[in-house]
């Protein structure tokens, strides 16, 4: 008798986890590889030497104009410069994984290679690829650019910032979780 309740409590057990797979399936159009940001990580932390630099010589050169100090609150959302400083990381990102033009304007096929490597899961790349270009056309539109026209000083950093952030809000709609 114990016996047949153990084989049945097996079988309850494995339809749950069946069921429980079959939901996910049907709420979720695909899962987001752990591996995917880990490429995207390893540049990030690369990047940031150069970007520590390019801060601690911008924040001297300021405290030599200004003596005084300046304190913020904390807040949930990036100010302007945090911004700017995230979105320059990126572009140093983006620059180093080849996804920009010459210009450096990102590029299609480098952003989906870039946030594609080494999957392979079909509904994530085809999520990807709708992500990115849904948001470089719209970083053209809201920028007023073509991706071979940038002409102001700073402005890479604002569309990556701006196209980074779309494409993971994207991607993350596509596969049926919340950005």
């Amino acid at each position: 008798m114990r016996n047949c309740l153990y084989g049945v409590y097996l079988v309850f057990l494995s339809l749950g986890i069946e069921t429980a797979e079959v939901y996910k399936n049907l709420t979720n159009k695909c899962d987001i590889p752990p591996s995917a940001p880990k490429k995207i990580e390893e540049v990030i932390n690369r990047c940031q030497d150069e970007i520590k630099l390019a801060i601690l010589s911008e924040a001297l050169e300021s405290l030599n104009i200004n003596e005084h100090t300046h304190s913020r609150a904390k807040r949930a959302a990036f100010s302007d410069d945090e911004r700017k400083i995230a979105g320059c990381l990126l572009q140093c990102v983006y620059r180093k994984m080849n996804a920009v033009n010459e210009k450096g304007f990102p590029t299609a096929d480098g952003l989906v290679s870039l946030y594609t490597d080494g999957i392979s899961q079909k509904d994530y790349v085809l999520a990807t690829v709708d992500a990115v270009n849904y948001c470089l056309n719209f970083a053209q539109k809201k920028f007023r650019v073509s991706p071979n026209s940038i002409e102001v000083q700073g402005m890479t950093c604002d569309i990556a910032y701006d196209v980074f952030d779309c494409v993971s809000d994207e991607i993350a709609n596509y596969c049926g979780q919340t950005p």
